[in-house]
C-alpha cells in the first residue's frame, strides 16, 4: 500500500484505522446490488466520524506552530466542532468554540460533547456559515488569548488555505486504505455515495485517486450536498482539490471526475427531509446500523432513489461511506420519533 506523497507534513495519529469495510448482506438483497458501508464513523474519539481522519493533519500543524489554543467556528450541532474539541484536548490544548446560535440552544447532542470535553464556548447568532463576520470575531477572540500569553490557531478551512488542504490530505490518505480492502476482498466498485458538506472529504478521495491508486479511478463518485446548491459546493471542491494537490507536490487532476447530487438538500442545511429520514429507518432495520438526518441519511436516500432510477444498475457494487454524526440522532430525536409512525411494519 503506498503512502501519500507528502513533503513533511506533520501528523498526529487520532483515528483507529482502519475501519472496516462490511458488507450489508440484507439491505444487498433489499436493494437488488452488492452494497458494501465504509464505516468511518468508527474512527474512535468523542464518537467518532470522518473529521478524525483530517484532523490528524490540521492538529499536527497546530503542534508544529506551537499552538496552546484552537479556535474554530460552525453550528451548534457541529460535528466538526465536536471532534476538534476532542482532538485538542488528547494533545493537550485548549480548545475555543464560537457556535453560530444563541445560548439558549438544547443542550444535547454534538453541543453536550463539547460541554463534556471542557470547551470554552461562544455564541454568534449568526447562520450563515461563510459571512466573514465569523472569521473577524475568532480573529478578535485570538487578540484577546494572545494578551492572556496565549498561542491560539484560528481555523479557517475555506478551500484555498493551507488549513483546507491540510484537513483534505485526510482522505487523500484513506484512499490507500480503501485500495487495500478493494485488494483484499478482490472487487472492483462501480459507484461511492457520501454526503458532501464543506467538500473536502470529497475533495481528498478526488485527488487520492489520481495519486499512485488506481482503486477509484473508475469509480463514479457521488457526493450528495446536505447545504450548499452544486453551483456553489462544485467550486469548493476544486479549490481544495488545488490547494491539496499543491500542498502534496502532485500534479493536480486533468479533470475533476465527480458528480454532485443535490436532490436531498431539503429546504435549507440540517433540516430533515422525508426521504432522508426512510433511509435512516431502512439501514437500521435491515442492518442495525444508525444513519443520520442531517449527512448520511441523505447521502443513503440518495443511493436508494439512484438505485430505483436506475443509474445504479442490478447487480453492481456499490461502497456507501458511512461519515459518522451519531449524535445529531439525539439533537433530531423528537423529528425521528415522529417519523416512526410511517415505519410500524418492519421492512
Amino acid at each position: 500500500m503506498n503512502e501519500i506523497p507528502e513533503r513533511s507534513i506533520p501528523r498526529i495519529r487520532l483515528a483507529t484505522l482502519p475501519t472496516p469495510l462490511e458488507a450489508a448482506p440484507n439491505l444487498s438483497h433489499e436493494l437488488g446490488i452488492n452494497l458494501l458501508i465504509k464505516r468511518d464513523d468508527l474512527t474512535g474519539l468523542a464518537m467518532g466520524g470522518n473529521k478524525v481522519r483530517q484532523l490528524e493533519f490540521l492538529i499536527g500543524d497546530a503542534l508544529e506552530k506551537k499552538a496552546t489554543k484552537i479556535l474554530a467556528t460552525a453550528a451548534a450541532q457541529s460535528n466538526f466542532c465536536r471532534m476538534i474539541a476532542a482532538a485538542a484536548r488528547r494533545v493537550g490544548l485548549g480548545i475555543g468554540l464560537l457556535l453560530r446560535g444563541t445560548p439558549d440552544h438544547p443542550v444535547q447532542g454534538n453541543l453536550l460533547i463539547d460541554q463534556l470535553l471542557g470547551a470554552d464556548i461562544r455564541f454568534i447568532d449568526n447562520y450563515d456559515p461563510y459571512d466573514p463576520a465569523h472569521q473577524d470575531t475568532l480573529r478578535a477572540w485570538a487578540l484577546e488569548e494572545t494578551a492572556r500569553g496565549e498561542e491560539p490557531y484560528v481555523v479557517n478551512l475555506h478551500g484555498g488555505s493551507l488549513m483546507g488542504a491540510l484537513m483534505t490530505t485526510g482522505y487523500v490518505a484513506a484512499t490507500r486504505e480503501l485500495e487495500a480492502q478493494f485488494h483484499d476482498r478482490d472487487i472492483t466498485p462501480q459507484h461511492l455515495y457520501l454526503a458532501v458538506g464543506s467538500g473536502s472529504t470529497l475533495a481528498g478521495l478526488v485527488v487520492g485517486s489520481h495519486v499512485g491508486s488506481t482503486a477509484l479511478s473508475d469509480v463514479r463518485l457521488v457526493g450528495v450536498t446536505v447545504g450548499s446548491p452544486s453551483d456553489q459546493i462544485v467550486p469548493r471542491i476544486r479549490e481544495f482539490v488545488q490547494s491539496t494537490s499543491g500542498l502534496l507536490d502532485v500534479p493536480g487532476p486533468a479533470n475533476h471526475q465527480f458528480y454532485i447530487d443535490e436532490s436531498q438538500r431539503g429546504t435549507h442545511y440540517g433540516a430533515p427531509t422525508d426521504e432522508g429520514l426512510d433511509a435512516i429507518h431502512l439501514m437500521a432495520r435491515t442492518e442495525a446500523l444508525m444513519l443520520n438526518p442531517v449527512y448520511t441519511g441523505k447521502a443513503f436516500a440518495a443511493l436508494i432513489a439512484d438505485v430505483k432510477n436506475n443509474n445504479i444498475r442490478s447487480g453492481e457494487t456499490v461502497v456507501f461511506m458511512n461519515t459518522g454524526g451519531d449524535p445529531l440522532l439525539f439533537s433530531n430525536a423528537d423529528v425521528l420519533a415522529q417519523s416512526t409512525s410511517r415505519h410500524a411494519t418492519p421492512v
